[in-house]
């Protein structure tokens, strides 16, 4: 391994948190706004810093929820055990809606759409979008949450990507084989980055894994190495779903998540901004007023007609 590798500081793993816990570099903002003009002031402050090429951002309407991809979520521990089965069962009830899907990573996207976890983690390109997710009202008061990512261009990617290949095709793996592959990955740590990733692929998990990323890209060779595995890669994806368009969305995707820290260059900055449980409903009134709403950013006609029928129920 390089030794500018293993200088490296100590990141938060990605399973720090619960299951499955972005790593970053954490900060937060000291004082919340309260008013719409106050956050779209905040915004312009952070995405004003020259240092990163990209941000992202993430609304919660609970500020205590951790930014975590759905199926790495306590509650779906099974699921993701199981993540190669429930992807087949949801392709072969419904595979008329898979049928343009050329990738691993569009069924993800699809399979996201419709609602089932997956490794994916929604973000948008419009920090506004994230603070009407994070404006949401809920079953209990609670105060919102955007998240803000700083994306380094070293973890930023696009759909069609040999990286978010390798990651997307571990949803087609069992958990022995993930499992097996993170034993591998530890058990070479010590060796030097060419003999690592010479017998990491030449395990047959590896050797599976290959398989179906070939599947998609015929050309693709067997030199992985393993920590692009391990982290996460913002993706852009193609801009045919007419939700992520109305929504400027984008997607965090995860690879295996880790059982300790791990170090690794390039980390993603998280910064939080909370949005004050009684702020909610005048935000979201005034986002209303600029065209950000549920039938703008859900353009499918059930959404638009529920919004209506809620107009003239008043």
């Amino acid at each position: 391994m390089n030794s500018w590798f293993r200088n490296l500081p100590v990141a938060l793993s990605v399973s720090e948190h619960l299951w499955c816990r972005m790593t970053t570099k954490r900060t937060a903002t000291s004082v919340s706004p309260r008013t719409l003009t106050g956050f779209i002031e905040a915004f312009e402050q952070y995405s004003s810093k020259p240092k990163y090429v990209l941000n992202c951002y993430r609304g919660q309407r609970d500020a205590s929820w951790p930014i975590v991809a759905g199926i790495f979520r306590p509650e779906f521990k099974e699921l993701l055990k199981n993540e190669k089965r429930a992807v087949r069962d949801l392709i072969s009830v419904h595979p008329s809606e898979f049928a343009t899907d050329e990738t691993m990573f569009d069924k993800l996207v699809r399979m996201q759409h419709f609602g089932l976890p997956t490794r994916l983690l929604d973000v948008s390109l419009n920090a506004l979008v994230a603070l009407y997710f994070a404006t949401a009202p809920g079953s209990k008061p609670s105060d919102g949450k955007v998240t803000a990512f700083a994306i380094p261009q070293e973890r930023e990617k696009y759909f069609d990507s040999d990286s978010v290949s390798c990651l997307a095709n571990l949803a087609n793996m069992t958990s022995e084989e993930k499992d097996e592959i993170y034993r591998l990955k530890e058990s070479l740590i010590k060796l030097p980055e060419d003999e690592q990733i010479m017998k990491f692929n030449d395990d047959d998990a590896m050797k599976r894994l290959h398989q179906f990323i070939r599947s998609e890209k015929s050309y693709f060779l067997p030199i992985i190495n393993p920590i692009d595995l391990f982290l996460p890669y913002y993706v852009h994806p193609k801009m045919s779903n007419r939700r992520i368009l109305a929504q400027s969305g984008a997607f965090i995707l995860y690879g295996i998540a880790p059982l300790k820290k791990i170090f690794w260059p390039h980390r993603i900055e998280e910064t939080s901004f909370l949005v004050p449980q009684k702020a909610k409903e005048p935000i979201r009134k005034a986002l209303a007023n600029l065209g950000i709403n549920e039938s703008t950013l859900f353009p499918e006609i059930d959404k638009a007609a529920a919004r209506i029928k809620n107009s003239y129920s008043r």
